[in-house]
């Protein structure tokens, strides 16, 4: 594989790209679009549990969703040869988009969540003194 042809603008940007993937690289892109869609039907059934996690599993929701549609699509257009938007450089930046989504929403995960627990636990201990209502 000739990483030099990352850097090239003829070779991302062909109107009609020679052949389509190789056998092994469409499989990894199927099992990487169809596992963020996966994990956004996951997430809809973690969704139903309340508390400060529900945010996190929002936003992976989105993000499988769309990575995925979007990502199936791409390489289906590059299995047609759709003229342009079969272009290398659309699922290479799709590709660096969708990890970076990832990871942002991972740490959100790691900042956000723990600091909402522990505001929710101070919550009920200031609420067990409070007087009850009959």
């Amino acid at each position: 594989m000739d990483l030099t042809k990352l850097f090239s603008t003829a070779y991302l940007f062909e109107r009609f790209p020679v052949g389509g993937f190789s056998w092994i690289f469409r499989i990894i892109l199927l099992a990487l679009f169809i596992g963020a869609i996966v994990i956004a039907i996951l997430g809809q059934k973690k969704l139903k549990n309340s508390g400060p996690i529900k945010k996190f599993w929002q936003k992976m929701i989105l993000w499988g969703w769309t990575t995925g549609l979007i990502g199936l699509l791409l390489v289906l257009f590059r299995e047609l040869r759709a003229i342009y938007l079969s272009a290398r450089f659309w699922l290479f930046l799709w590709l660096v988009i969708s990890f970076l989504w990832l990871v942002f929403n991972i740490i959100y995960l790691k900042r956000k969540v723990p600091a909402k627990e522990e505001i929710i636990k101070k919550q009920a201990e200031f609420n067990r003194w409070l007087p009850k209502q009959k």
